[in-house]
Order: structure tokens, then sequence, then C-alpha cells
């Protein structure tokens, strides 16, 4: 309890004022990453700014925005590989209640495989269009 006493006293020594505009000169710098890049340029007054969003000029690439999209898309892929293991147990089930239909079973089941596959593939291809596109 001491010790503790002793860390809020020596606290309360630091000057408090010296401190603060740092940490709100941080806090504005990390919070508002958009703006940064306006303050770091100082332009002239009558100079014009740069069109920014759907008016800026396509030959800057956002690679970031491009890894995300890939990325997001890519989930996809998880969830056919989680259909492919509901279908194949959804196929044990049905072999166990009637093992007469075994054959049939198993057809039906590489014909939902192959949707899924397709699927799968079709989203690696738009993940990739994703990755490379501008």
């Amino acid at each position: 309890m001491a010790l503790l006493r002793q860390a809020v006293l020596s606290a309360r020594v630091l000057p408090v004022r010296s401190v603060a505009p740092a940490v709100a000169t941080a806090c504005r710098f990390f919070s508002m990453p958009a703006l940064r890049s306006l303050e770091s340029k100082q332009t002239p007054a009558g100079a014009k700014l740069a069109p920014a969003g759907l008016g800026e000029p396509l030959s800057k690439r956002n690679a970031g925005v491009s890894v995300l999209g890939c990325a997001i898309a890519m989930v996809a892929v998880g969830g056919c590989a989680q259909g492919i293991g509901q279908l194949f147990a959804a196929l044990v089930v049905g072999m166990a209640r009637n093992p007469s239909m075994k054959e049939d079973l198993f057809t039906y089941t590489l014909i939902g495989m192959g949707f899924l596959e397709f699927l799968a593939i079709v989203v690696i291809l738009i993940a990739g269009l994703l990755l490379y596109s501008e």
C-alpha cells in the first residue's frame, strides 16, 4: 500500500500541462489518417488540391484494398469446405439409414460436391481478379 501511495504522489509531481499537448497531438495524428496526408502537404492558398475518392487518377494503386477484397472473397472457400463436410456427413447418415440406396446417395453426393468445387474455383478466380486488379 505504501508503494502505491508513493507512485501516486510521484505521478502528481509530473507537470500535467507539458504532457497533455503532446498526447493530444499524437491522438489526433493517429485517429485521423485521412487528414494526416493533407496536413503534411502544406499547399499554397491559390493551389488546387488533387481530386480524391472517385475523381482520383486511375494510375494510383491501392494495394491494401485489393488484398483486403481478396481476403474477404477467400472466406467463401471456407464455406465451400464446410459444405463438402456436411455433404459427406449426410451421405454417411443416409447410408446408415438405408444401405440399399448406397450407389444413388453416392452419385448425388458427387454431383453436389462438383457444384461446391465449381463454386470454390469461381471464388478463387474472383479473389485473384480482386488481388491483381487496379
